[in-house]
């Protein structure tokens, strides 16, 4: 299991990367993206926070908060399955869901940087 640990520069926190595109209602669908919020200790395993708001289709978007599932695998190379539904919005709601990145290790001396994970953006169509 990955656990936070000072590094030189100070907290070094570790968390995943969630991305991807919300169910299609209405005609339209969103895209997500977020990094997870807090490491919840569960029968030792755990499980992350998150939060993020969609991109902006048909005129609105989406507010989303919900838990990660628990770890799958350990070390660094871990991730975690979600699945929840948006806020309404526009008399309707979207499922996120999908796997999280593997561990992204956040931290340093002149702020928060991704070391461990590039990103790759995918676009809606």
């Amino acid at each position: 299991m990955v656990r936070n640990q000072q590094g030189s520069g100070g907290p070094v926190q570790f968390r995943h990367r969630m991305e991807g595109l919300t169910t299609l209602v209405q005609g339209h669908r969103h895209s997500f993206g977020n990094l997870t919020d807090l490491f919840i200790p569960e029968d030792g395993r755990h499980r992350h926070t998150f939060q993020g708001i969609t991109t902006t289709a048909d005129g609105h978007r989406h507010s989303y908060s919900g838990q990660t599932g628990l770890n799958i695998g350990t070390g660094t190379n871990h991730f975690h399955r979600f699945r929840i539904q948006t806020n309404v919005a526009d008399g309707h709601r979207h499922i996120i869901s999908g796997r999280t990145t593997g561990v992204i290790r956040l931290g340093g001396r002149l702020g928060h940087r991704l070391i461990i994970e590039s990103i790759k953006r995918k676009r809606v169509k």
